[in-house]
């Protein structure tokens, strides 16, 4: 199997071209990034807005693994963020399409359905999510990842490139894990949360109220893209209550995680596994990170919606994976942090 990686030296990619490689698999990187250095891997500086010179990467591969992109509002302004993310992925399928190739395993995001990056509060249908709930994008970066899946769709329709755009959450590997002290900041949040509960339900309206009210204004204003992160309009970090950083950044991500195991297992899948067609799939752990009871975050956070897609037990996730277990034999490995 020859395989070409976009963006195979950051943190997704570097676990994906060891895999491979272990899997006797001839693998060929392409980035804007110094070349990763992995044994038995070929790497070539290369832009993916260079079509020409994208080109002559892609020439006389089977498959392509495609994960260059900006992954946020924050470090780019949206018009050249949209141009990498959607122009660049155009590239991507137009050169599969002219070397041959029919296979294709793409970085989507959690974000194509709407969330993390919004500017405001989306509504939802029911719990958990899944692949049928409509999308609701409001930032350039959700924009663009809902329009790489309707790339892969064009291309499949046009030319039979069979596809997966892969609607990764946070992806965390073991170094991120240790680094950012998540264990035990979930801890604290697992008892801010107990806490909380503990107090009259008339208080925890009121709370959840004013911590509602300063996000949605927060995002109406944008202050996790660009222009305003330049600006210093909003610094995550000196933010201490802990029920508006919930409500800001955790209730916007579903609290869905996947280890970096797990996505390059996805993508191994998604090359060999049995499939056709163009197809968007969220993959995460079936837990969720906090591995806390998850009616009851939803309770919370989402009291006004009522309506389940599948029973909820525990701290099963918000968001439902059973689409991927079902076309490519996906299960998360790392279940917890």
């Amino acid at each position: 199997m020859r395989v070409l990686i976009t963006g195979g030296a950051g943190h997704v990619g570097k676990p994906i071209c060891e895999k491979f490689v272990r899997n006797g698999w001839d693998v060929h990187v392409i980035d804007l990034a110094p070349d990763p250095l992995i044994d038995g891997v070929s790497y070539a500086h290369c832009d993916i807005l260079d079509f020409a010179a994208l080109s002559r990467q892609v020439e006389g591969r089977d498959a392509i693994v495609h994960l260059a992109a900006i992954p946020s509002t924050m470090t780019h302004p949206n018009s050249s963020l949209f141009n990498i993310n959607v122009a660049g992925t155009y590239n991507v399928f137009e050169a599969a399409e002219r070397a041959g190739i029919k296979r294709i395993a793409q970085a989507s995001s959690i974000n194509a359905f709407g969330g993390y990056w919004g500017c405001d509060d989306r509504q939802f249908e029911y719990f958990p999510l899944d692949e049928d709930h409509p999308l609701h994008t409001t930032d350039a970066y959700s924009f663009s990842k809902q329009l790489v899946e309707e790339i892969a769709a064009y291309y499949q329709r046009r030319s039979g490139i069979d596809s997966i755009s892969f609607r990764l959450p946070a992806v965390w590997n073991d170094a991120v894990i240790a680094q950012r002290k998540l264990r035990k900041s979930l801890v604290e949040r697992r008892q801010q949360l107990e806490a909380f509960r503990q107090i009259p339900p008339a208080e925890q309206k009121a709370d959840v109220a004013q911590a509602r009210a300063r996000v949605l204004d927060l995002r109406a204003r944008r202050v996790l893209e660009y222009d305003a992160v330049r600006a210093g309009e909003f610094d995550r970090d000196s933010q201490e209550d802990w029920l508006f950083k919930a409500w800001f950044f955790d209730r916007f991500n579903y609290w869905a995680f996947i280890h970096t195991d797990d996505s390059t297992q996805a993508f191994e899948k998604a090359i060999t596994a049995d499939f056709q067609g163009a197809q968007a799939l969220f993959v995460n752990s079936d837990l969720n990170y906090l591995n806390y009871d998850s009616e009851a975050l939803l309770s919370i956070f989402f009291p006004d919606v009522s309506r389940r897609s599948k029973a909820i037990q525990g701290a099963d996730a918000l968001v439902n994976i059973d689409r991927a277990r079902e076309l490519i034999g996906f299960g998360p490995t790392v279940r917890q942090l």
